[in-house]
């Protein structure tokens, strides 16, 4: 069991490095590139192919962290209520994900026609940014937890 452990604690370890590197990269790419991004559709760039790659390690970091926590709280004899926090963080940004996936589809459709797109965008930075602080919360979790 405890090779298990560890491996689930360095894949999650390795992940939330992973994709708070690249969920960074993403709060800063769709902004530099939104042109590309959005009004340019007729094939995948580079950059477009990072933030793919940024967000797929998202959400994989998503499912391990929760999975992650989850065991940590199951095997622990008392529930901690930071972890319990942290759980139910974990789940709405596996919920955030799918809306992240709807802010951009809408911004992209509705930015072709010329419709306003505030909103959208501040809804998709807002999810983003609630993702970024569960990722910085997981990354200071696993910092401070030695494994033997």
């Amino acid at each position: 069991m405890k090779k298990h452990n560890n491996f689930l604690y360095n894949l999650t370890f390795v992940l939330a490095i992973l994709s708070t590197g690249l969920l960074v990269f993403n709060i800063l790419a769709i902004l530099i590139w939104k042109k590309q991004i959005f009004i340019d559709r007729s094939t995948f760039s580079v950059v477009e192919v990072i933030i793919l790659i940024g967000f797929v390690s998202i959400l994989l970091f998503d499912i391990v962290s929760f999975i992650w926590v989850s065991l940590r709280l199951s095997g622990s004899n008392k529930a901690i209520t930071g972890n319990i926090l942290i759980l139910i963080l974990g789940a709405f940004c596996l919920l955030f994900f799918i809306g992240e996936k709807v802010m951009i589809d809408e911004i992209g459709r509705e930015d072709i026609l010329g419709w306003e797109v505030l909103c959208e965008w501040i809804i998709l930075y807002v999810l983003l940014f609630i993702q970024l602080i569960y990722n910085t919360i997981i990354l200071i979790k696993l910092s401070r937890i030695k494994t033997i």
